[in-house]
């Protein structure tokens, strides 16, 4: 079974060796055949020097800083390309402890998920503030509501994803994937399992937002665009509901008065009711094609990948 560990680097200089080394304490070669792999994404210090001192021998370097999702992304296609098995994402300040990784495996190759995640206790970490706490129970609510699946940390970037998941799964943001991969899982019939972890004290401040407002509107936008992407038709449903009920109460305010008053006067009613119906109408109509757009990407990949397993074979 070859399994890939994918450590997205940017200018982690000071931390690298150390995750290397500490993933190498963690698994025993002669249970995991395992490679890492270093994502660069445009450092502009010795991270890359230094990974290859430690003998690693894959690195996939970006010529310029293009985020965590899109260095996830390069990662995944690489895995793809090598026939990974499992792949293993971690993250190169050394937060999550590479102690875990096996566990991420066993219970990926001993149950029927297609994704592991190592889920924080964030009520017990100390160095997480209260408005933190929050605001990641609260991301997670919310995409566990949009998937459909049990999720406790969907912040959590220490995951392990099987073949399937390899395959199907892409980040289109440049911030991150957590969410956005989530999210897909649910529409691309991939099962999420976890496992619970602990993790490292920080050794430097966080680099993906610098105020909790920030970080508030970017898991947001993530979300948003996640979900007119892959649930468009109930997206665009929803947001139609209320220009309709309010243009159809509207429309009937116009015809009672009509008939029981006298209703001359009120053709505004009937104007901004029908106006209203029709945006609503519009918006259920870009749902509807959104959602056959998306049928059909889907119907196009599937047809790539048996072509694709037809050829291999």
């Amino acid at each position: 079974m070859k399994i890939l560990i994918q450590i997205p680097c940017f200018n982690e200089e000071l931390q690298i060796k150390n995750i290397i080394e500490e993933i190498r304490k963690s698994l025993d070669r002669n249970n995991y055949d395992y490679e890492i792999v270093i994502i660069d994404d445009g450092s502009t210090d010795r991270t890359v020097a230094i990974a290859k001192e430690n003998g690693v021998k894959n690195i996939l370097s970006l010529k310029r800083n293009m985020g965590l999702g899109f260095a996830f992304n390069k990662g995944r296609m690489f895995a793809l390309k090598q026939g990974a098995d499992i792949l293993i994402n971690t993250d190169a300040d050394n937060q999550y402890k590479s102690e875990y990784i096996k566990d991420l495996i066993e219970y990926l190759k001993n149950s029927n998920t297609d994704i592991v995640i190592g889920v924080r206790k964030f009520d017990e970490i100390k160095h997480f503030s209260k408005s933190k706490i929050f605001l990641q129970k609260l991301g997670t609510r919310v995409v566990r509501l949009i998937s459909g699946q049990k999720i406790s940390d969907a912040s959590s970037g220490f995951r392990a994803y099987n073949k399937e998941a390899i395959k199907k799964l892409r980040a289109d943001s440049n911030y991150s994937y957590t969410l956005e991969t989530l999210i897909q899982a649910k529409e691309k019939d991939l099962l999420i399992g976890e496992v619970p972890i602990k993790i490292n004290p920080p050794t430097r401040k966080s680099r993906l937002f610098k105020t909790s407002t920030e970080f508030i509107l970017k898991q947001m936008l993530i979300i948003l665009k996640t979900f007119l992407l892959y649930k468009p038709l109930q997206f665009f449903s929803t947001l139609s509901v209320l220009p309709i009920l309010i243009g159809s109460f509207a429309i009937l305010r116009f015809i009672y008065l009509f008939i029981f008053e006298n209703g001359d006067g009120h053709i505004q009613s009937l104007v901004l009711g029908v106006t209203l119906v029709i945006i609503g109408l519009l918006l259920f109509s870009l749902g509807l094609l959104g959602y056959l757009i998306k049928n059909a990407k889907e119907n196009n990949e599937g047809e790539f990948w048996s072509f694709l397993s037809i050829d291999i074979l």
